[in-house]
C-alpha cells in the first residue's frame, strides 16, 4: 500500500513538473489565443473599457443600463425564429441560438424544463447576456413555443449537444408527427 502511495505521489509530481515546464516555454501570446468575440463575452462583467469610453468596445455587444448585455448575433437569429416558414427552420434557428449560448459559456443552458432553458437565454445567466428578446413572438410565459403554440422539449445529450423537439401539429409529444431539431453540424 505504501509503495502504491509513493508511486501516485511521484507520478503527480512528474505531471505537475511537465505542465509547468511546458507552460513556461509557451510564448505568452500563444497561451491566450481566444477569439475576440469570446474575449468580449468573457469580459462583460468587468468591461471597464466600455464604461470609460475606450475604443476597445465590441460592436456585437451592447450593455444595457440594468446591467444586462445584448449579444446582437444571437438576437438577430432569435428574431428570425418567429418569421420562420417551416417548423424545421424554427428548430434550426433555436439550435443556432443555443450555439451562441455555448459560444459564451462553453456548455448548454442547464435545466430540465423549457422555461429553465429559455430563462437563461433571456439573460438569467451568470454574465447576464441576452440571447432572445423578452418580447419575441416565439415566447409564451418564458417558454419557447412551436408554430402550434406548444412548448418545445429540450433534451440535453451532453454539455455540448441539445436535442430540441416540437410536438408537431397534433400537439402531443412522442407521436409520429413530432419534429426533431438537428444540431447545426448535423
Amino acid at each position: 500500500m505504501k509503495a502504491r502511495w509513493i508511486f501516485v505521489a511521484t507520478l503527480t509530481l512528474v505531471a505537475t513538473a511537465i505542465y509547468f515546464v511546458n507552460f513556461r516555454t509557451v510564448k505568452p501570446e500563444k497561451r491566450h489565443t481566444t477569439h475576440k468575440a469570446e474575449e468580449a463575452l468573457n469580459n462583460t462583467q468587468n468591461n471597464s473599457s466600455a464604461q470609460n469610453g475606450s475604443a476597445q468596445t465590441d460592436t456585437r455587444l451592447r450593455r444595457l443600463p440594468n446591467g444586462f448585455v445584448e449579444y446582437k448575433p444571437a438576437l438577430e437569429t432569435s428574431h428570425a425564429i418567429s418569421t420562420a416558414k417551416t417548423p424545421e427552420e424554427m428548430l434550426m434557428l433555436i439550435q443556432q441560438v443555443l450555439s451562441h449560448y455555448r459560444f459564451a459559456y462553453k456548455e448548454n443552458p442547464v435545466g430540465v424544463e423549457n422555461f429553465e432553458i429559455t430563462e437563461q437565454l433571456l439573460g438569467k445567466n451568470p454574465k447576464k447576456i441576452i440571447f432572445i428578446d423578452a418580447d419575441n413572438p416565439a415566447l409564451r410565459n418564458n417558454e419557447l413555443i412551436d408554430q402550434w403554440n406548444t412548448p418545445y422539449f429540450f433534451h440535453p445529450l451532453s454539455g455540448q449537444i441539445m436535442e430540441v423537439y416540437s410536438a408537431g401539429p397534433d400537439k402531443i409529444f412522442w407521436t409520429e408527427d413530432d419534429i426533431k431539431g438537428l444540431e447545426p453540424n448535423d
